[in-house]
C-alpha cells in the first residue's frame, strides 16, 4: 500500500504514517428493525436511529424509541462513542451521513455500527470520512428500487493512512473546533430565521405597528387586490437549455435561476415560480427574462416593491392553496389579479421593509459566514488526510 504523507501537519508531528485498511481500524455491527406490529417493543427508552433521525454530526435522540424487549427482538445496541455509517438509502446519492453516538442507541438495517479499535479514535475517523466523502459517493450504487446502498465489504478495503494516536487527537480537536463554530453560525442563523418568521406574523396581523418620524400612529391599513396596484406577467417563450447563456438573469418554471443572453425586462419585481410544489417569492431589480409559466408583479402604483415581496412571502399559503393539479401545482393569471394585499400608507411600507430587510441581511452575513467556514473545512481536510 502506497505510504502517502499529509500536505499539513502540525509542527511537533513528522513520524511516518502507517497503512491500514478500515477494515484494521474498526468492526462492523448490524443493526435491525423489530416488529412493527407488536406495540411492546416500541415507544421506550432507547432511540432507535435510522436514515431519517441521522441530522448533524451526534446522535442521541429520535422520533422513535424501543424497549428492552423490542431490542432483544430484532435491534441491535450500538454503543456510546460509535460511529453509525448508513449504508443503504435514497440519500446516499447524495451525501454520506455518518454521525457519532453520545449515548447507547439502536438503530437500524439500513445502517453499520462502526466500533473503533485502539488504532484509532472515534472523532478523528469521523473527520476522515468527511475527507474520503467524495470518494465514498463513488461506491454507491443503485438498489433497483430509488435508493443507493454502500457494499460493506468495499468500505472495509478503504485505505487509510495512520498518524499517531497524539497527532490524531489534535488533528480532531482541531476539527472540532472548527465543527462547533458551524454549529454555532447555523444555530444562529435559525434563530434569525425564527425572529423574523415571528416579527411577520406580528407586522401583518398589524399586533405591531410602526410610528411616523414625529412618533405619531399611521392610518389604518387598506385592503386591495394585487392586480389594482401591480402588473403581473408571465414569460415570453419556453426557451431550451442552449440558449440559456449569458450576462441576463432567467428565472426558470420552478425555483431556478440560470443566466440568459437577452431579457425582456429591466425594474424592481417580484418573481414567483408558475410550477412545482412550492412558491417561494424572489426579489429582483434589474435586466430579467422569464419562462412563459413564472410570474413576475411589477409597476407598483405608488406602493413599496421590496413591501409588497414581504407580503407576498408571508402569503405563501394563499399561492399553495390557489395552486391547480395534481402531480404538478401550477399557479394561474387570475389568482395573482385578485389576491388580497393589506397595505399600510406608502411611509410605514418603507419602515416595515427597511426593519425587515435589515433582519434578511444579517441572515445572509450569517449565512456567508457559514460558506465560507465550510470551504475552510473542507480545504483542511483535504491537506490533513490522504
Amino acid at each position: 500500500m502506497e505510504n502517502r504523507q499529509p500536505q499539513l501537519r502540525f509542527p511537533e508531528f513528522s513520524t511516518t504514517l502507517d497503512n491500514f485498511k478500515l477494515d484494521d481500524v474498526v468492526t462492523f455491527k448490524s443493526g435491525g428493525t423489530p416488529s412493527k406490529e407488536n406495540e411492546s417493543y416500541w415507544n421506550g427508552d432507547i432511540p432507535w436511529i435510522s436514515a431519517t433521525s441521522m441530522q448533524g454530526k451526534y446522535y442521541s435522540k429520535s422520533d422513535r424509541t424501543l424497549t428492552e424487549e423490542g431490542l432483544k427482538k430484532g435491534s441491535k445496541l450500538a454503543l456510546k462513542g460509535s460511529l453509525l455509517l448508513l449504508v443503504r438509502g435514497s440519500m446516499l446519492f447524495n451525501k454520506i451521513p455518518i454521525g457519532i453516538t453520545q449515548r447507547d442507541v439502536a438503530f437500524n438495517q439500513d445502517l453499520k455500527s462502526l466500533i473503533v479499535n485502539d488504532k484509532s479514535n472515534t472523532e478523528y475517523l469521523y473527520q476522515w470520512f468527511s475527507s474520503q466523502e467524495n470518494l465514498i459517493l463513488d461506491k454507491v450504487v443503485g438498489t433497483g428500487i430509488g435508493a443507493g446502498k454502500l457494499d460493506t465489504e468495499d468500505m472495509k478495503n478503504l485505505k487509510l493512512n495512520l498518524p499517531s494516536l497524539p497527532e490524531q487527537t489534535k488533528i480532531a480537536t482541531f476539527l472540532t473546533a472548527v465543527d462547533e463554530k458551524l454549529t454555532a453560525l447555523k444555530q444562529k442563523k435559525t434563530l434569525l430565521e425564527q425572529y423574523k418568521k415571528g416579527v411577520m406574523q406580528q407586522i401583518f396581523s398589524q399586533e405591531l405597528r410602526f410610528k411616523d418620524d414625529n412618533g405619531n400612529d399611521f392610518s389604518d391599513w387598506e385592503k386591495k387586490k394585487l392586480g389594482e396596484i401591480s402588473r403581473i406577467t408571465t414569460g415570453s417563450s419556453n426557451r431550451i437549455d442552449s440558449n440559456l447563456d449569458g450576462e441576463f438573469t432567467f428565472f426558470d418554471r420552478s425555483q431556478d435561476i440560470r443566466s440568459s443572453n437577452r431579457f425582456l425586462f429591466d425594474t424592481e419585481a417580484i418573481i414567483v415560480p408558475g410550477e412545482g410544489q412550492e412558491f417561494i417569492p424572489k426579489y429582483f431589480i434589474g435586466k430579467f427574462d422569464l419562462h412563459q409559466r413564472t410570474y413576475a408583479v411589477m409597476n407598483f402604483k405608488n406602493q413599496n416593491g421590496k413591501f409588497l415581496f414581504y407580503s407576498i412571502s408571508y402569503n405563501s399559503n394563499h399561492l399553495n392553496s390557489h395552486a391547480v393539479g395534481s402531480t404538478v401545482k401550477s399557479l394561474r393569471l387570475p389568482m395573482f389579479e385578485k389576491m388580497p394585499v393589506n397595505l399600510p400608507i406608502l411611509e410605514e411600507q418603507i419602515k416595515i421593509a427597511n426593519f425587515l430587510s435589515a433582519i434578511d441581511e444579517k441572515i445572509n452575513q450569517c449565512q456567508g459566514q457559514i460558506e465560507k467556514t465550510q470551504v475552510w473545512k473542507k480545504g483542511l481536510l483535504q491537506q490533513l488526510f490522504v
